[in-house]
C-alpha cells in the first residue's frame, strides 16, 4: 500500500513462527530505497518479488537497501538482490558492520552460549535456526550510519536512530516532517526478544524513552500492521518489558533461587525457556545486578533489601 506520495509499504502477512520481514519503499528521481529487503531463500524471494509486483514497484529501480539490523528475515536477500542489481548500495548501523560481513557472529550478540551454560546437553547455533526458515547473507556493507545521520530520500528525510536491545547496531528511521516512525522489530505485532550482548533490557526500555520523546503519528514495524496509536502502542510494550522485572523481583521476594528455578517468573511454557528464555531472564538480571536490587553468588540470585 501507499501510506503517503512515493512511501510504499510492503507487507507480509504472518504465516509461521518467523516470517521474512515487511519492506518500506521509497521512491525518488533514482529510483527506490527500500528499508529492509526481506529473507534468503527461494521462497521468501519470491515472496518479496510478488509484492513488489503486486504495487507496481519494479525491483530493478531499488539502488539502495537499508538494513534495521543484522537479522535473517530482514537482509537475508541482500546476497541475491547484489547480483541481481549491479551497485546496489547496503546501509547500515557502524555497530551492524561485523554482523554483516560475518553472520557467525550473530552467535556473540544472541548470547547462544547461554543455552549450553544453563541446560547442559543442549546448545542453540544461530546460523542452523536461521537455516531451517530463512536463510542469511555476508555482504560488506557500502555506508555505516549512526545516531543523528539523515539519509535522504526524495522528499523524506530520515533521522537515524540508534535502537538496540534486540540488537547491537538495530536502529529505526523517524521522517519527523512526515510523522512516521520506522521501526524495525523493536515494536510491532509482539516485544521481540532482548539479550545482554544486544543492549539488554536496559537497552530495551532506553530506546522506547528514544521513541516517546518524537512527535509520531505513525509507526511503521518490520512485522504487522501499521500503528495509529503510537504512543500507547509503545508504552504497552515498555509495559510488557516492565512487568517481566515486577514477576521476577516477585519470586526473588520468596527467597533466592538460581537462574533456571527463575524462568517460570518470565514464561508460562517450558518451550521458550532455552531461546528466548535465556537470553531474556540474563538481561534482565544484569540491569537488575547493575542496580544494586539484585546480588549474584555463584549460580544463586538473591535480592538485596
Amino acid at each position: 500500500m501507499e501510506i503517503i506520495k512515493n512511501c510504499y509499504f510492503l507487507k507480509v502477512e504472518k504465516t509461521g513462527f518467523v516470517d521474512s520481514s515487511s519492506i518500506l519503499a521509497f521512491r525518488d528521481e533514482k529510483g527506490l530505497t527500500c528499508i529492509e529487503i526481506g529473507g534468503g531463500g527461494q521462497k521468501n524471494i519470491s515472496q518479496t518479488l510478488a509484492l513488489f509486483e503486486r504495487q507496481g514497484l519494479n525491483i530493478s529501480d531499488t539502488y539502495r537497501i537499508i538494513i534495521s539490523h543484522t537479522h535473517a528475515d530482514h537482509m537475508g536477500a541482500i546476497a541475491h538482490f547484489r547480483k541481481m542489481i549491479p551497485g546496489l548500495v547496503v546501509i547500515d548501523h557502524e555497530a551492524d558492520a561485523s554482523f554483516l560481513q560475518d553472520n557467525t557472529l550473530l552467535n556473540r550478540a544472541f548470547d547462544a552460549d547461554l543455552v549450553a551454560r544453563y541446560f547442559p546437553g543442549h546448545r542453540f547455533d544461530v546460523m542452523e535456526f536461521y537455516e531451517a526458515f530463512c536463510p542469511i547473507s555476508e555482504a560488506i556493507p557500502d555506508q555505516a550510519v549512526t545516531e543523528g545521520d539523515t539519509l535522504a530520500c526524495g522528499d523524506f528525510s530520515l533521522e537515524v536512530i540508534h535502537t538496540p536491545g534486540h540488537h547491537p547496531g538495530h536502529i529505526s528511521l523517524y521522517a519527523r516532517e512526515q510523522g512516521m516512525l520506522f521501526v524495525g522489530d523493536m515494536v510491532g505485532m509482539e516485544v521481540p526478544f532482548y539479550t545482554p550482548s544486544s543492549g539488554g533490557a536496559s537497552g530495551y526500555l532506553q530506546s522506547m524513552e528514544k521513541y516517546l520523546a518524537l512527535e509520531v503519528s505513525c509507526i511503521i514495524p518490520s512485522h504487522g500492521d501499521l500503528i495509529d496509536n503510537p504512543k500507547e502502542a509503545v508504552a504497552a510494550a515498555g509495559n510488557k518489558v516492565k512487568g517481566r522485572e515486577e514477576r521476577l523481583l516477585s519470586s526473588l521476594k520468596a527467597g533466592a533461587k538460581s537462574f533456571t528455578d527463575l524462568m517460570p517468573a518470565l514464561f508460562r511454557s517450558s518451550d521458550q525457556y532455552m531461546f528466548p528464555g535465556a537470553c531474556i531472564l540474563a538481561s534482565h538480571l544484569e540491569k537488575l545486578k547493575e542496580e544494586g536490587r539484585v546480588v549474584q553468588e555463584g549460580d544463586i540470585y538473591c535480592l538485596l533489601s
